[in-house]
């Protein structure tokens, strides 16, 4: 039988996921961000898609070679949870 324990620990393991998930994402266009905004400064521009094209074009492609990674934490998580489930927690 489930119990609140178990929808807690269940939970909180699945919050943890999602920020083991986000975080290399997040830190690469925070660090892109980060150098955009100094070469702006150092060459004076203005321009906003200067900054923005070039962040999504990075974070774009660390999504597309962490995917792997990403789903196969994912499936992971979800066979864990499928498995606990079935067992009756």
């Amino acid at each position: 039988m489930m119990d609140s324990q178990w929808v807690l620990d269940w939970s909180q393991e699945a919050l943890r996921l999602a920020l083991v998930l986000s975080l290399p994402v997040l830190a690469t266009a925070l660090v892109t961000g980060i150098v955009l905004g100094l070469l702006q400064t150092v060459m004076q521009l203005n321009e906003v898609a200067f900054a923005q094209i070039p962040r999504m074009i990075v974070v774009g492609v660390a999504v597309m070679m962490l995917l792997p990674w990403m789903i196969s934490q994912w499936v992971g998580f979800t066979i864990s949870l499928i498995t606990s489930v079935s067992r009756g927690g």
